[in-house]
């Protein structure tokens, strides 16, 4: 569990959240919001400068040897392994970092090889290795072992979208064990799939923290409905909708999301007319970052 109580440092200025164990949030906002310190806080790697940062209920930098076995941090703006090393040497650094037995961190280290694919070249120099490849080995480090917090900072630069999708299915194992996941990504994509929560960070204040059907209908709560009919033209008089448009058989509404649901909009045509067909196409995350410019 990671607690932030009125902190500021650099950019950032009074920001308050919680995050429960078993639950993965995500930190959205655009370049320079203050995303990585927001992160580096959560792990220690920076003191704040007011206010209060509570890992485990302790201050993770007067505590960062203490804590650092249940704490996995990635940065892709910083290699996490050695040049002149292998992905093999490596991992076995970790295993008395993290306190894993032989039996346990044997067990893991192959099933990591096998999912994220880097067992062929466990044996090869880092240097040797693509940035793909290195990358897949350096995402496979941070699930080694039950990690009660995962702080990641842009994690899947460079890395396909197989194991991107692979990197993600290994996170919500790891949540369902209990373990609280902070990501911060410019990839919303990604933040979509993977996260519970989203945090949305403009300009070092906390705009939002809460689930992403709540932010949508807080920041971006307009959506279209296409409909296709079969009959007359429907009447639409009784519904609250932004604008519409009727292109053959074709109908096209904008609507508030927080005034009308698409079931509404539906079960209103559909009392006038045949509905063949339907769609609705709501905003995205990126929509919502981009409300902030």
């Amino acid at each position: 569990m990671v607690s932030f109580e009125n902190v500021g440092k650099f950019i950032l200025s009074d920001i308050s959240f919680c995050i429960p164990d078993g639950i993965i949030a995500g930190v959205i906002g655009r370049s320079g919001a203050g995303k990585t310190t927001l992160i580096r806080l959560a792990g220690g790697l920076l003191s704040c400068e007011a206010g209060t940062v509570r890992t485990f209920l302790q201050d993770p930098v007067r505590r960062r040897r203490q804590i650092a076995k249940d704490i996995r941090f990635f940065s892709s703006a910083h290699p996490s392994f050695r040049e002149d090393s292998t992905i093999a040497d490596e991992f076995k650094k970790l295993r008395f970092v993290y306190r894993l037995d032989q039996k346990e961190f044997q067990e893991e280290y192959e099933r990591l090889a096998v999912s994220l694919r880097f067992g062929e070249d466990a044996e090869k120099e880092i240097r040797q290795l693509s940035f793909g490849q290195r990358r897949r080995a350096e995402l496979a480090a941070v699930l080694l072992g039950q990690a009660r917090l995962i702080l990641l900072d842009e994690p899947t630069v460079g890395i396909d979208e197989a194991g991107k999708q692979i990197f993600i299915e290994q996170l919500q194992k790891k949540k369902e064990g209990g373990t609280a996941v902070l990501i911060a990504s410019e990839n919303m994509a990604e933040i979509e799939k993977a996260c519970d929560r989203v945090l949305l960070l403009d300009e070092g204040r906390l705009l939002y923290y809460g689930s992403r059907a709540r932010l949508m209908r807080q920041y971006a709560p307009v959506n279209e409905i296409s409909i296709v009919y079969r009959g007359r033209l429907p009447d639409l008089e009784d519904l609250p909708l932004i604008e519409y448009r009727i292109d053959n058989d074709r109908l096209r509404c904008r609507y508030n999301e927080n005034v009308v649901s698409a079931l509404e909009i539906i079960r209103h045509v559909a009392a006038h007319t045949v509905v063949a067909e339907m769609q609705v196409v709501r905003p995205r995350l990126e929509d919502v970052v981009m409300t902030l410019r």
